[in-house]
């Protein structure tokens, strides 16, 4: 490998040389670094330099420079050290530099002319790298200085060690005999050297394009940038809704032939880059995909996926490729819309960086699409304003997730190994993404599995996929009511039945179609202590009315950035709506405080946002807490009924004690019981858990359990009465 890098790399070298001299005429100082001077070194021996000099040189001319250095040195100028050594100590003597100057340049002149035509030849890959970059001589010239400043080819520490990029402006400009002003114009932040990313911040040339001149990677230079996709798309009419509501409009941009940015964005695993495929290939156009790191599609072993690396390649490939019947995609993109620093929104984008994204976004000649897993408020606004499309792709529901099983099913030739049935049930049981069922499938295959073992091969296959993406699958199974549930013995206020509610509902299910403005909403508020049944209660609901439910904490809604808190709210109504389940908000409190006492305009905002979706939604939405004082008035408005779950009454106690611990009671052991304050079922399901495993239980150590969990609560409920049932 270094004699082939020693061959490719000759011509460098004797460039190099002129570097060098250009360098010299610009810097009458002192050289503490001999290394300098080694470039000369490559093609000149040292008895062939001391011959040059005895030659160069007139008799007196060199006794002069023998007895300045022994003045100087208190030692004899020795001919007999390494070229660059025995030119570092000549130049230092300050003794007719001029003429020194003029023997390099001899030295120099007669060594290039020396060699063949070919050696001074630029090679083929580095002809390769400047015409796909559309560098101009003088830029050429600034990135050959960086690269052979890379090799040692070049070495720039001639005086002291060179610590900023004005520093390396300062050595450019004497080794290209030109003013710095005009360097510092090439290399400047627009400039195509630092937007091709092939030299950093401080002027170094980027070592990962070394694996192209190595030989390392075969492939041409742009391979490492960008690479036309092949592979065929899925058919446009596979997005069916979002291909309508989204289709004429986003081919009218991309038929005009303008350049247009287009950003898909939302949930991971939802088809953004599929869907994004599938349009250029109905609008028959090129598609160009931008790699992810430098060794993506070429064999480049210095990886590099860098914002920096990403944006060079997107303007690469946008001045490659012919703009009218092209269309770039550049998929995961979030580090470039977002900021490199910029982790799990912890740190928004720099101004630095969003400029240098806005004025991408605003110079591109081709149809670009950003694909990234961000939500929309995470950017910045004035790079969102220059998206002149978007779509929001939303978590998959179950409907979307059996219509990809379906398709794949169909496109792999399964459907001997499927039913409807199945494929329904596993549409609803995992909820994962388009990808995860498309491997998922792909695995399958490779097992060619009997009829009988097709089900509990898919499951295991998905399950360990769920366990790895942290997925919750089968999540609904823990939203089924507990065994021995039932809305007897409970203590809830008021006059109407929970019987009832269950009716009505049922009702206002069965009358979804209804255009009625007169129609009334269906919010539920579930208020009281901590275990009097809330959320059991919803259990039961949902399976007496045949609906998923849908839980969300008031604290998983909650987020840390403006605008964040509402996206998450609009975000769970929608989802609820789009899959026809019962949305559950427990611990509503948390996000609905009473606006009066809100210190912050994000706090009046998200309440408004709340109120604005429970207005508008068509399904079932049930709130609940523990904290009723906490609730913003007009939140109560909105609630179609109020249901207020309060500690059991004493008939209540005696029929959860018999159903949970399967026993009756006696006259002596109620009157104990009924002497209980405050006690709730979950109690009484706390108490049977704890006591499970002891070999034996007796009514009195129920009791007396129980008597300690009443005991630890504290003396006053947290909740106020909601009052009556109520519109």
């Amino acid at each position: 490998m270094e004699h082939y890098r020693e061959e490719t790399n000759c011509w460098m070298k004797f460039r190099a040389m002129e570097f060098l001299v250009n360098f010299l005429k610009n810097h009458n100082k002192d050289i503490d670094n001999e290394d300098i001077f080694s470039v000369i070194g490559y093609a000149c021996t040292q008895a062939q330099l001391v011959w040059e000099f005895r030659n160069f040189f007139s008799p007196i001319k060199r006794r002069t420079f023998k007895n300045s250095y022994r003045r100087r040195r208190n030692e004899a100028l020795d001919f007999k050290t390494s070229p660059q050594e025995f030119l570092r100590n000549i130049w230092n003597l300050n003794l007719a530099r001029s003429k020194i100057l003029e023997f390099i340049e001899h030295v120099v002149r007669k060594t290039v002319a020396a060699q063949a035509p070919a050696a001074l030849r630029p090679e083929k890959k580095w002809t390769e790298l400047v015409k796909m970059m559309q560098l101009d001589t003088f830029e050429e010239n600034i990135l050959l200085i960086a690269r052979c400043v890379c090799h040692d080819i070049l070495c720039e520490y001639c005086v002291s060690g060179r610590s900023n990029a004005d520093d390396a402006i300062d050595f450019i400009a004497k080794c290209l005999d030109c003013p710095k002003e005009k360097v510092a114009d090439a290399v400047s932040e627009n400039s195509r050297l630092r937007r091709y990313d092939c030299v950093d911040d401080d002027l170094d040339f980027r070592y990962r394009l070394e694996d192209f001149f190595s030989g390392i990677q075969t492939d041409p230079l742009s391979s490492s940038y960008y690479q036309k996709m092949k592979k065929a798309a899925l058919p446009w009419d596979f997005y069916g809704e979002l291909a309508q509501t989204h289709g004429t409009l986003l081919k009218k941009l991309l038929r005009a032939g303008k350049p247009v940015n287009i950003l898909l964005y939302g949930a991971p695993g939802t088809g953004k880059t599929s869907f994004a495929r599938s349009l250029a290939a109905e609008l028959k156009l090129e598609c160009y995909n931008i790699a992810q790191s430098s060794s993506d599609y070429g064999r480049n072993n210095r990886s590099d996926s860098s914002p920096e690396f990403r944006f060079a390649a997107l303007q690469i490939c946008d001045n490659s490729i012919v703009n009218e019947k092209s269309v770039i995609i550049v998929d995961e993109a979030d580090e470039m819309l977002l900021g490199n620093h910029f982790s799990a929104f912890q740190n928004y984008s720099g101004p630095n960086e969003k400029s240098r994204l806005n004025a991408i976004l605003d110079t591109l000649k081709t149809p670009v699409i950003w694909i990234t897993n961000c939500p929309a408020y995470a950017l910045d606004e004035s790079s969102r304003r220059r998206f002149d499309y978007s779509i929001k792709f939303e978590p998959l529901n179950a409907a979307q997730r059996l219509a990809i099983w379906k398709n794949n099913v169909s496109r792999m030739k399964l459907k001997k190994y499927f039913t409807d049935e199945l494929l329904e049930g596993l549409a609803n049981d995992y909820p994962i993404s388009a990808g995860g069922i498309t491997q998922a499938l792909k695995n399958l295959a490779l097992f060619s599995p009997a009829g009988n073992e097709v089900e509990e091969v898919v499951r295991k296959l998905i399950g360990i996929h769920c366990k790895l993406m942290d997925i919750d699958c089968k999540a609904d199974e823990k939203l089924l009511p507990a065994r021995d549930y039932s809305l007897a013995g409970l203590n809830i206020k008021g006059d109407i039945k929970l019987e009832m509610i269950v009716g009505a509902v049922r009702k206002f299910i069965n009358d979804s179609g209804s255009a009625s403005p007169d129609r009334p909403r269906m919010n539920l508020l579930l208020s009281g202590p901590p275990g009097t049944g809330k959320t059991e209660f919803v259990k039961f609901l949902a399976k007496e009315v045949d609906k998923k439910i849908h839980v969300c904490m008031g604290s998983d809604l909650l987020n840390m950035y403006v605008g964040g808190t509402e996206q998450n709210i609009k975000n769970a109504f929608a989802r609820a709506e789009a899959e026809n389940a019962i949305l559950f908000l427990d611990e509503i409190d948390g996000m609905v405080q009473n606006r009066e006492r809100s210190s912050h305009s994000w706090e009046v905002t998200q309440v408004n946002e709340l109120l604005h979706r429970m207005e508008n939604f068509n399904g079932v939405m049930i709130g609940a807490t523990n904290f009723f004082r906490n609730l913003d008035p007009a939140i109560m408005r909105r609630f179609t009924f109020k249901l207020d779950f309060n500690y059991l009454d004493n008939e209540g106690k005696k029929i959860f004690f018999e159903r949970m611990f399967k026993c009756s009671l006696t006259p002596a052991e109620v009157r104990r019981l009924n002497a209980i304050p405050n006690l709730a079922p979950g109690d009484f399901r706390t108490v049977r858990q704890a006591l499970y495993y002891l070999d034996s239980s007796s009514n009195a150590l129920r009791l007396e359990s129980l008597e300690k969990e009443s005991a630890a609560k504290p003396a006053t409920s947290p909740c106020t009465s909601a009052g009556r049932f109520g519109f």
